[in-house]
């Protein structure tokens, strides 16, 4: 199987995109698991169009089998150029073997090529997909731990947010 790995713009692939963001939501058992799925591609469109989202596929001939999505920009501290994973997704079928690395490494490589001085990824505590070894592997270590805390919307907060995510789509 010989994958290439690309940027894409999210406006030439977002219905390839969206299919397999919906396998991978509704596989993850991630702290997200009570919020409803619902990408905005305006706003994925706007952020890849102003540069601050990128998109990398990973593509098996014209099928889309991966991708990864990341936020760059500089560090409001250092001002240092960092990459912020979005999104890490590569089908299970292209799970074997080195892909993963692979496309971790082309990333990577694009990371240096933009002149990001580090990268940061966001693993679930309840994943299991190896990324984990796979980033330690790499040379990533851990160094944040989030904390979250549900704020339950007022059943008006949540007629308002639904109204903004139907009216950006």
């Amino acid at each position: 199987m010989s994958l290439t790995f690309q940027l894409e713009p999210v406006s030439a692939c977002w219905d390839e995109v969206l299919a397999l963001a919906e396998q991978h939501w509704a596989g993850t058992k991630s702290y997200r698991r009570h919020e409803p799925f619902l990408p905005s591609k305006a706003r994925y469109q706007s952020c890849n169009e102003s540069g601050f989202f990128r998109l990398v596929t990973a593509r098996e001939g014209p099928r889309l089998v991966g991708y990864f999505g990341v936020y760059v920009s500089p560090s409001m501290h250092s001002q240092l150029l960092m990459a912020t994973e979005d999104t890490f997704y590569l089908h299970p079928d292209y799970r074997a073997g080195r892909t993963a690395l692979r496309f971790l490494k082309h990333i990577e490589w694009l990371c240096q090529h933009w002149g990001v001085h580090e990268v940061l990824f966001s693993c679930e505590q309840d994943n299991t997909s190896g990324i984990k070894g796979l980033l330690s592997l790499l040379g990533y270590e851990p160094v944040i731990q989030q904390y979250r805390k549900l704020l339950t919307p007022t059943p008006e907060e949540a007629t308002h947010v639904r109204t903004i995510a139907a009216n950006s789509n």
